[in-house]
């Protein structure tokens, strides 16, 4: 019977001290558990071989059954906490840092580990015939590895997936039909988290054998793909300008690569365009996206070709002209009736622009001038530390000089050609007319400039004067539109 002295009982001490470790020291750092588990390593080895008891030999005290099952015990956990600790060691010496956070890795590297060991064990401390437990054990692999052929197929994809590293944990990737952000690779599957919020898990052999795009690669650049079917009796020259327009007049598109816009292919009833850019974000894909939507029907309609059902007839004209369309699109003209709009559409004047030439300043009478830009694509700058900064793309529709034309308010902004555009412009003569008829328009007005002025950037700059007005800026445009257009309001 082994006594208080003998050193199997402190071997079983410091076996239940490895366990208490291992239960309890969980939000432990890993550098502490590792280092605490050497040292009862260390002392375990220290304990089983000042007492006789080597791992590396048959186990003791044959003639004392119960003593020499416990030297058998503590022999064989000598060598499974061997191989545990030299798989945490080399995992962290050996292993590259990028496969750290996959567990494919790490549990075919610790199974290998624990195989050694455990027939190690057999063979030292049990004393049995390895070679014939290697042959009984190859024809059992035979068995079990037809029973399970499925899951060793997962395992050895796996190990393909990641050894060629074609995703990393975190990136956003689309497996197949799939698409979603990689939360875990393991030994068997791959889990994505979809644009839904739910855990998709596809097996290692499926994913191999399907296409795989990363959009985390490269980093600095993110695709965007648009098509859009359009009627085959548009010339397509005509959509393919349109098209290149919106895709400069979208914010967010990368430079280079240059955005690419092309035929995709031709049907019975449609042909097919296709917009290609590059955004240096992934997060900004689906804003970009549908900006491009919206832009593309905007260039679009400038040029008289409207996105439609191709599978239903064409409908009649609606009968409104570029000149309503366009003024309906300006935000302080929208409490406007229809012969209002008319009466304005009758005096805009239509102005061409080539690549760079100046469609706005303040510095010339064009500052009190609405300008609405009807094809084409031009940007509004300003001067600053001896250049110039963009603010925002114009797109047809968009207009400049609300507040001019509404106060007489000049800005700094300078708005040039980013293209050949179109611009049709409209004189504060031509609006004076309709605010001394109908002074509610002309407060409706006001307010709609004053309660866009941060969101729209309509003035584009803080106005001089607003802070001592006791009215604040409504106010202080109503002021302005009194003076600027000799109104009573």
């Amino acid at each position: 019977m082994p006594t208080l002295t003998d050193g199997v009982l402190f071997g079983l001490g410091i076996l239940v001290l490895d366990f208490l470790a291992w239960r309890f020291m969980i939000r432990t750092s890993d550098q502490a558990r590792l280092a605490f588990r050497a040292l009862l390593f260390a002392l375990s080895t220290y304990v089983l071989f000042s007492s006789g008891m080597n791992p590396l030999r048959a186990a003791p005290w044959p003639d004392q059954p119960l003593r020499h099952l416990l030297a058998q015990v503590l022999e064989v956990v000598w060598w499974l906490q061997g191989a545990r600790l030299l798989t945490i060691v080399l995992d962290r010496t050996v292993l590259p840092e990028t496969w750290h956070k996959e567990r494919l890795f790490q549990d075919v590297f610790g199974a290998l580990l624990f195989l050694a060991a455990a027939v190690g064990a057999i063979a030292f401390v049990l004393q049995l015939p390895v070679r014939g437990l290697l042959a009984t054990s190859g024809a059992l692999a035979v068995v079990l590895g037809l029973a399970i052929q499925s899951t060793l197929n997962d395992v050895f994809s796996g190990v393909v997936l990641n050894a060629t590293e074609p995703f990393r944990i975190g990136d956003w990737v689309t497996i197949g039909e799939v698409e979603g952000k990689v939360i875990e690779s393991n030994w068997r599957a791959t889990s994505l988290l979809n644009g839904q919020g739910n855990i998709v898990v596809i097996p290692n052999s499926v994913a191999a054998r399907t296409n795989i795009v990363n959009a985390n690669q490269p980093s600095h650049t993110h695709g965007i793909s648009v098509v859009l079917p359009i009627k085959p009796s548009i010339r397509p020259a005509l959509v393919l300008a349109a098209l290149s327009n919106a895709a400069q007049s979208a914010e967010g598109v990368l430079d280079d690569p240059k955005p690419v816009v092309s035929v995709r292919r031709a049907t019975n009833d449609a042909i097919e365009y296709e917009i290609v850019c590059y955004v240096a974000e992934l997060d900004r894909k689906i804003e970009v996206r549908n900006d491009l939507f919206d832009l593309a029907h905007r260039h679009l309609a400038s040029r008289g070709v409207l996105l439609q059902p191709l599978s239903v007839p064409e409908p009649a004209p609606a009968g409104i002209t570029e000149k309503q369309r366009l003024l309906r699109n300006v935000l302080i003209f929208r409490t406007l009736e229809d012969n209002e709009l008319n009466e304005l559409a009758a005096k805009l004047t239509r102005h061409e622009f080539d690549v760079g030439e100046t469609i706005y300043t303040a510095a010339d009478e064009s500052g009190h001038e609405l300008h609405i830009l009807a094809q084409g694509v031009a940007k509004a700058v300003v001067s600053k530390d001896g250049g110039e900064v963009e603010l925002r793309r114009l797109a047809p529709g968009d207009s400049i000089g609300q507040s001019g034309i509404l106060a007489g308010v000049r800005t700094a902004v300078i708005v040039r050609a980013t293209t050949r555009a179109i611009v049709f412009r409209l004189d504060k003569t031509a609006l004076t007319p309709v605010l001394e008829r109908r002074p509610d328009v002309a407060k409706e007005m006001c307010r709609l400039l004053s309660e866009h002025h941060a969101t729209e950037e309509l003035l584009l700059a803080p106005p001089h004067g607003v802070e001592d007005n006791p009215g604040g800026l409504l106010q202080w445009i109503r002021d302005g539109v009194r003076r600027f257009h000799e109104l009573t309001l």
